[in-house]
């Protein structure tokens, strides 16, 4: 599940409890839910459309006394735990009156939501709120943050097409020695240019300036460039020579992080590209740069 995913890798799979996940085969389940509903620093009550549903004889399972659901709502409500519903789906928070009197004060509860649309910023906003449970200087099982902002390029890259390069990069005049350069010289390998690098969680901020490259044969060309985070597409701006952008991400808790740069006028056939080369044709070739991409802490 998507949530018990972001809280495993933030906090750490072994803090996360996740009945399905948590317990091993063969393991009495019933004593392990017990002591995890009881001792838990907070739950998180899902609560989606058929939360309150009824089996087929018409009975909500809520109302079963046995309910599993309910008992965990129980155990945590008798030992005072903190509890955070999250509405999924876009439904309301259930009533008093709809809810068995044992567990009737969650209606009473702050509560949050999880939809699939901002399922990226609420899935943050609910780490935030664990934190404010649990202590923020709590970082789970991350590799240590560094103290100091670090260019990108000082970390081994887990992926590079095979256009793309390091080294310096001219922008505006100025020279960008820590760059990320997608430069193709006869035809490109492929349609992008893409590297990507495992942050581990020690970040919080991207920041790099993209730009077409001073020294381009053709001044005249648009650069695309985009960021991945886990994944997600988080940035994406169009540049023209002369005209660079400074790009600032949130890669907070963030493990994958993949850039990618084409040019989409680009002759993408082999056999094309050399026909143009025989005739004298450009293949409108990329020349776009990751200009000193910076990690800080």
């Amino acid at each position: 599940m998507l949530l018990d995913q972001k809280l495993s890798r933030v906090f750490g799979a072994d803090r996360v409890f996740r009945s399905s996940r948590s317990i091993t085969g063969s393991t009495p389940f019933r004593p392990e839910i017990v002591t995890a509903a009881s001792e838990c620093s907070i739950m998180i009550s899902l609560i989606g459309p058929l939360w309150l549903a009824a089996d087929d004889s018409g009975t909500r399972r809520i109302d079963r006394p046995g309910d599993w659901v309910r008992l965990e709502l129980e155990l945590a409500i008798a030992q005072e735990r903190p509890i955070l519903p999250v509405l999924v789906g876009g439904i309301r928070l259930p009533a008093e009156i709809d809810l068995p009197p044992s567990i009737e004060s969650l209606a009473g509860r702050q509560y949050t939501r999880l939809h699939h649309r901002s399922a990226e910023r609420d899935l943050a906003h609910i780490v935030d709120q664990v934190r404010e449970v649990i202590g923020p200087a709590f970082t789970g099982h991350a590799a240590p943050k560094p103290e100091e902002s670090v260019p990108l390029t000082s970390l081994k890259s887990t992926g590079r097409s095979g256009d793309v390069t390091l080294g310096t990069a001219q922008i505006n005049g100025h020279e960008y020695i820590d760059s990320i350069i997608y430069r193709s010289t006869h035809f490109p390998n492929g349609r992008t240019g893409s590297t990507s690098y495992n942050l581990g969680m020690r970040f919080r901020k991207l920041e790099v300036t993209v730009a077409v490259l001073d020294d381009a044969a053709d001044a005249r060309q648009t650069g695309h460039f985009e960021v991945f985070v886990d994944g997600r597409k988080r940035e994406g701006v169009a540049v023209v020579q002369g005209r660079p952008r400074v790009l600032v991400v949130d890669v907070t808790d963030a493990l994958n992080l993949q850039l990618v740069a084409r040019r989409t006028d680009v002759v993408g056939s082999p056999m094309q590209a050399g026909a143009n080369i025989a005739v004298g044709v450009p293949n409108n070739l990329p020349e776009l740069a990751w200009g000193n991409p910076m990690l800080h802490p």
